[in-house]
């Protein structure tokens, strides 16, 4: 192994490193929306009477989904402890990501110095750019693990060996990861036809109608308003997939708007990705129909994260096509990218190969960067959403404690809460039945748990909100992290988050030595009508 070799295994393997220690420092054993549903599936398993009503509280759809595979995961833990840890259902899905990046780089095996040339895949795969998936316990499993069922899958196919029968698992366990995972069998059943594989064939249309069919046995349309319909408007379809496609790079620091750089990037990116799509094709006509084992790979796995796109775009555009650009989804962008630098690798001339990976390893590093400074900022608010979350429902009294999770130490324990009968002083104003706080001059310098938080109390209730410091993110700010945030924090309460009645206010401070302390707000007392809570209709 030559020097830059090593180099690049070194760094690579930093990566990794740097990763898997960042999810340790802002993971936290606190459910999120979805995630109390698995406390019910560990009650339903445990009181199942049998073998069917075990597999029954496993299989069960969750909204369009049948997300078994995480619900193994969350019984399997709490077998094991005695309760269900949301950090550990994060660490499982999280590892799927090795087993992505894993696979992408067999593209550079062939290639002598492969470790240089896989360097970029690394930065992709090894960032805060999937920060909710990375942080959220059913988003981890689910769309990590459907990812690499779907490349597994591919990848098992391609190399028209005797080991083919391990892609059967494989897929299933796709289709019963996440609702996705369907395209697997017909994309996987167009490779095995492109090699002229009949009998394997015959077999995998058969075994496709009976996944296929247990998936949508007994399936009811989910009673959700989250489908929503896509725009009939063409030109916002486009947009939205576009940037779908090219959602990785929205923190790059260039362009008017957040949404700039994505699209043009996600045009890139799809052009890239059709015109290697046709080139393949047009081998395949002028090679007697017969292809390679990494053309078989790209296929699959490309057209399996662009159908994916066609599906998200459609039925989530009415919510307005930036929201395309969810963290959720950015895999699905590392994917299409990841699969487009690896081919263009393999094709080009050895003497052009080195030119264009130097090209591939400077963005990728820079694309790195740009992502892990401008999603840490989201890192460190989804953590503070979920503490101040799991304080606002704990000590609400129409929660029952649950035996099956037990919630962590929070910081708001150092400090006695109070609980306010008197309220004198300065009324809040709401606007849109919404509270409205803020400090201009206000500056953030923890990365943490540190900051600006709304304490709200009388003699029944207490709730903690966290306030948003100002995003403070330029090309020459990138790998500025002393004074990560702008100057500035505020927040906006909606009535629907807490329960009608009359409030004391006050600033909680959690500063840098590890001090909480209360400071009086811009006013003292808020009132809160009793409003409609907004309910969304499910299937768990």
């Amino acid at each position: 192994m030559n020097k830059r070799a090593l180099a690049s295994l070194i760094v690579t393997f930093a990566l990794i490193f740097v990763y898997y220690q960042l999810w340790n420092r802002y993971a936290i054993n606190i459910p999120k929306w979805d995630d109390h549903a698995f406390k019910a599936t560990i009650e339903q398993y445990e009181k199942a009477s049998g073998l069917g009503d075990k597999l029954h509280a496993i299989f069960v759809q969750h909204n369009e989904h049948r997300v078994a595979l995480t619900r193994i995961v969350a019984i399997v833990d709490y077998k094991i402890f005695g309760h269900i840890n949301y950090e550990h259902l994060m660490f499982v899905g999280n590892l799927a990501l090795l087993v992505i990046w894993w696979l992408l780089t067999r593209f550079f095996k062939p290639l002598p110095g492969a470790v240089w040339y896989a360097l970029p895949i690394a930065t992709f795969w090894f960032s805060l750019a999937f920060w909710e998936n990375t942080f959220w316990g059913m988003a981890a499993i689910q769309n990590f693990w459907v990812v690499a069922w779907a490349v597994l899958t591919f990848w098992r196919l391609s190399r028209r060996d005797k080991h083919w029968a391990w892609a059967v698992p494989m897929a299933f366990m796709g289709l019963f990861t996440s609702g996705n995972g369907i395209l697997i069998f017909p994309l996987a059943l167009g490779v095995l036809l492109l090699q002229k594989r009949w009998k394997v064939s015959s077999f995998w249309v058969v075994f496709s109608a009976i996944s296929i069919g247990l998936y949508f046995w007994q399936y009811k349309a989910p009673p959700t308003d989250l489908g929503v319909k896509g725009s009939s408007n063409l030109l916002t379809l486009i947009k939205g997939f576009l940037l779908f496609c090219g959602s990785l790079f929205e923190s790059l620091p260039f362009g008017n708007t957040p949404i700039q750089m994505p699209f043009l990037m996600g045009g890139l990116t799809l052009f890239v990705s059709l015109s290697i799509l046709l080139y393949i094709l047009r081998s395949y006509w002028k090679r007697q129909f017969e292809l390679n084992e990494f053309d078989y790979f790209y296929l699959g796995g490309v057209l399996f994260a662009l159908a994916t796109a066609v599906i998200v775009t459609y039925s989530r555009i009415g919510l307005g096509p930036e929201n395309m650009l969810t963290s959720r989804y950015k895999l699905y962008s590392a994917l299409l990218l990841s699969f487009n630098i690896a081919y263009l690798t393999r094709l080009v001339s050895p003497r052009f190969r080195e030119v264009l990976t130097l090209t591939f390893v400077v963005g990728a590093a820079f694309l790195y960067a740009s992502n892990q400074h401008y999603h840490l900022y989201d890192t460190i608010q989804l953590r503070k959403f979920n503490v101040t979350s799991c304080f606002n429902w704990r000590n609400d009294p129409t929660n029952k404690p649950s035996a099956i999770y037990h919630p962590p130490r929070l910081l708001f324990e150092k400090i006695q809460i109070p609980s306010d009968s008197l309220m004198v002083g300065k009324t809040c104003s709401l606007v849109d039945q919404k509270l409205s706080l803020a400090q201009p001059e206000y500056q953030v310098y923890d990365l943490r748990d540190g900051g600006l938080y709304v304490l709200l109390s009388n003699q029944k209730n207490q709730y903690i909100f966290p306030t948003t410091p100002e995003r403070k993110h330029s090309f020459r700010n990138i790998i500025n992290y002393n004074r990560f945030f702008a100057k500035g924090s505020s927040v906006q309460i909606p009535a629907s988050e807490v329960t009608a009645g009359t409030y004391r206010v006050r600033w909680l401070h959690y500063d840098r030595k590890g001090k909480l302390y209360f400071e009086n707000a811009p006013c003292d007392v808020v009132t809160f009508e009793k409003v409609a809570q907004q309910s969304i209709k499910t299937n768990w």
